[in-house]
Parts: C-alpha cells; sequence; structure tokens
C-alpha cells in the first residue's frame, strides 16, 4: 500500500487557517456580524490569492493610471452632497449615508508587507465601498450586500468578498425561514450582483470624484449597467430617480 504523502502547514498558515475558520463559522450563523466579516476581511489581505488578485488590478488597462497617480480626489462633507443637485451622485450618496446613518467605513488593517500601490488598492476600494451600493443602487442589507460581495467578487477576483458569499450561502440553506416582509432572496441578490459586476465597466476605474454634481443616470450609462438595472430586484434608494 502506499502511504499518504505528509502535508506540512506552515505556523503562520495555520494560525490563518484558524482565524478564518471562526470567522466563518461565526458568519455561516449571522451573516450580519460586523465584527467577524471586517476581521475575514482583514485576514485574507496578505494571502497569496489576495495579492495576485491586486497584481491583477495593477495591470488593468482601466485601473493603472489611478494606480501610477495614487489618485484620490475631494470627499465633499454629508451636508455638501445632500445639497447637490437632486438626481446627482453626490445628492444620492448623501441621502443614503443619512437615511442609513452611515459612519465612514473603519480603514482596512493591513500587514506591514502590503505598502506602496497595493496599500492604495486597499484603501481605494473600502474607501469608495458605500458609493458602489448607491451606483449599483444595492441598500445596506444582508441581501444588498451579498450582492455587493458578488459586484466585488466578479470585478476584483476578491477572496475576502467570495467567502462572505460563501457564509452568505451557507446560512441560507441551513435557516428554516424564508426571506420575510418581501426581503430579496440572498441567492437571487448573489447572482444579480455578479452579472452586475460581469456587465459593469471597471468600478475601481472611475473618478467619482469629479463627478459628484453628474446625474446617477449618466454614470450608469458610462459604465453601461442602465439598462440592467431595470431589473433590479431592489427598490429604489432614497432620492433615487426612477430606472429608466
Amino acid at each position: 500500500m502506499f502511504n499518504e504523502p505528509t502535508v506540512l502547514i506552515a505556523p503562520t498558515n495555520r494560525s490563518l487557517l484558524k482565524r478564518l475558520a471562526v470567522d466563518l463559522a461565526a458568519l455561516c450563523s449571522d451573516p450580519n456580524d460586523l465584527d467577524h466579516a471586517f476581521d475575514l476581511l482583514n485576514a485574507t489581505y496578505s494571502t497569496d490569492v489576495a495579492q495576485a488578485a491586486r497584481d491583477r488590478l495593477k495591470t488593468h488597462p482601466a485601473i493603472s493610471p489611478l494606480v501610477s497617480q495614487r489618485y484620490w480626489g475631494d470627499w465633499p462633507a454629508l451636508s455638501q452632497l445632500i445639497a447637490m443637485p437632486a438626481g446627482s451622485l453626490g445628492h444620492v450618496y448623501g441621502l443614503f449615508k443619512a437615511s442609513q446613518g452611515l459612519d465612514d467605513l473603519p480603514p482596512p488593517e493591513l500587514p506591514d508587507a502590503i505598502r506602496g500601490d497595493d496599500a492604495y488598492l486597499q484603501m481605494r476600494i473600502r474607501q469608495t465601498h458605500d458609493l458602489w451600493h448607491v451606483v449599483a443602487g444595492l441598500p445596506i442589507t444582508l441581501a444588498g450586500e451579498a450582492a455587493a460581495n458578488g459586484l466585488t467578487t466578479e470585478q476584483l477576483r476578491w477572496p475576502g468578498s467570495a467567502l462572505l458569499i460563501a457564509a452568505d450561502l451557507v446560512h441560507r440553506v441551513s435557516d428554516a425561514d424564508p426571506a420575510e416582509g418581501g426581503a430579496v432572496d440572498v441567492g437571487v441578490a448573489i447572482a444579480y450582483g455578479l452579472n452586475l459586476g460581469a456587465q459593469a465597466q471597471p468600478f475601481l476605474a472611475q473618478r467619482w470624484e469629479e463627478g459628484w454634481q453628474t446625474p446617477l443616470s449618466q454614470w450608469r450609462d458610462r459604465l453601461g449597467i442602465r439598462r440592467l438595472l431595470q431589473s433590479s430586484p431592489f427598490p429604489l434608494l432614497p432620492g433615487e430617480a426612477v430606472r429608466d
């Protein structure tokens, strides 16, 4: 008989796997557990898969100019956003944040080895997360976050987003209660987000700060998602015009 080969796992990898297992177990039980969700994302940043994703993004023709410039425009205060023209990106984003009581997301916790362009990418993606929600018409709900994770998994090849989707699906099949109160099914939301990510121009390549007062509908036209949004399973966001 052949002996099974011995698989050696480095101590650092064992520690990472244990950390991810704890986070995933918690999220499979409660997908709304933000502490474990952020910890899972932070844990994945140092993986080879995440580095491969960053390397791919840095060489993408539409994204690389932002990375080389470390582009970061002005982010107006909430009151300034809300005062922008009705239907503009800034106005809808401001109303979205105000209606949800959203604060800025915590910055990603990056190991020392992640610096320069890699750190910029992580910071940029975290900073624009809620803005992507607005552009894609996704509410801050379990299904809305699942759709957002589908979008980021498809466009960024982000391991953390893929793991969050896995936790959402495990919770979905183990939860005896169907979506209540007309809530969007998580499986439908994930499929919608993946399709959105596949059809849209790269969200990460956009210089949002140069178009706060541009109508949201024009942004969606540029991204090629306006027609797809007509079949969105989600209701309109506060201040959002009819999706026609």
